[in-house]
């Protein structure tokens, strides 16, 4: 359990001055190691002897090649030289990492002056679940509108992962959150339609959810592990913003704890660089997600977005044709020398086509 004590009193600008992206802990299903820029390990995480055989003092300071096999670490190298510097994260699975025939997911970025190695075991038995995404937007693809399109994607997104609600969760201008789309299993209450204030997500996990496009928290009890040490020679702490093991803020545990939640997921969905609203999935039990269904979910995402931006402009058009259409209808009843009181049923006819609305009135 995370000491309550950790919790501070709070209020919206503790939120959104929070450090969410150098915590300083990551989930404990995993394993986390940064090097520095000339392979030499300058953190770990507190629970790395369960991976590497040695403590976390031991393993300090020790070179790359002593931890990990040599075909593993050539093979990270060559990775990291074709994604670069972006904040781009490489992911391998079924990876023999230290060459003893344990099996490690892994994902591998860089920050800063160090590159940042995440491990957790292979899931046994493990399905290619991103080539489940091809059929899952092939159906997305049949949407006509997009309350549909979200829909669809509410109920394939549970389909994947499991959870017992996932949710299309939608900002407007002024970052105020919608639920506008929901598939949930039986006996699960309903957030469809509820509105939530902007202060809901502080500024700084919006520039995150920006970033890195998938946040999971596997167990909101889980005591996580700590980062060692705390901060680096150059006087940083370890900065985790494309972190996949990141633990999260304590504010947020508690406000998953006050609805119930034991584990969740979101999913982020870009437009244009900027935040349209997220995947937000909810359980009720602790549910750590391989990393295979991760990435799957997390292209899921990607392509959902790309869709998204294809209906709105589709739907745009198709209404810019019908008001267009509507202009000229009118104007050809006025051209035909009817006045405006004569010919009202026939303009709020058409009006009502473009407009919906339950009666329409003139002020003459």
């Amino acid at each position: 359990m995370i000491d309550r004590e950790m919790v501070p009193d709070v209020d919206l600008s503790t939120c959104d001055n929070e450090p969410i992206h150098i915590i300083g802990r990551i989930q404990s299903f995993g394993f986390l190691i940064a090097f520095s820029s000339d392979w030499i390990v300058q953190h770990v995480s507190a629970n790395c002897e369960a991976l590497l055989g040695r403590s976390p003092g031991d393993a300090m300071g020790t070179p790359a090649d002593e931890l990990l096999s040599a075909s593993a670490l050539h093979s990270l190298r060559s990775r990291l030289q074709v994604v670069g510097n972006g904040g781009v994260v490489d992911r391998s699975f079924g990876v023999d990492l230290l060459g003893d025939g344990r099996l490690f997911d892994v994902a591998m970025h860089s920050v800063d002056r160090s590159f940042v190695l995440e491990a957790e075991p292979a899931a046994v038995g493990r399905r290619d679940y991103v080539g489940y995404v091809r059929p899952m937007v092939d159906r997305l693809r049949r949407s006509g509108t997009v309350d549909e399109l979200c829909q669809m994607a509410a109920r394939r997104m549970r389909g994947l992962t499991g959870f017992d609600r996932v949710m299309l969760y939608r900002f407007d201008a002024d970052g105020a959150g919608e639920v506008i789309a929901e598939s949930r299993g039986g006996g699960i209450d309903s957030f469809q339609g509820l509105h939530f204030p902007a202060s809901d997500i502080p500024a700084q996990a919006r520039r995150l959810y920006c970033r890195n496009l998938l946040r999971i928290i596997a167990d909101v009890d889980d005591p996580t592990v700590p980062i060692v040490p705390a901060i680096n020679p150059h006087g940083q702490p370890l900065d985790l913003s494309m972190s996949g093991l990141r633990a999260v803020s304590p504010i947020h545990i508690e406000y998953l704890r006050n609805m119930g939640v034991k584990a969740s997921m979101s999913v982020s969905i870009v437009r244009n660089g900027e935040l349209w609203g997220l995947i937000a999935c909810h359980h009720y039990a602790p549910l750590n997600l391989d990393y295979a269904v991760r990435t799957a979910s997390e292209l899921f995402g990607e392509f959902f977005a790309f869709i998204l931006e294809q209906t709105e402009l589709r739907q745009a058009s198709e209404r810019a044709d019908l008001a267009t259409r509507m202009h000229d209808e009118i104007m050809g009843r006025v051209a035909a020398g009817a006045s405006v009181f004569e010919a009202f049923d026939g303009f709020a006819d058409t009006i009502g086509k473009v407009i919906p609305s339950d009666g329409i009135a003139g002020w003459i």
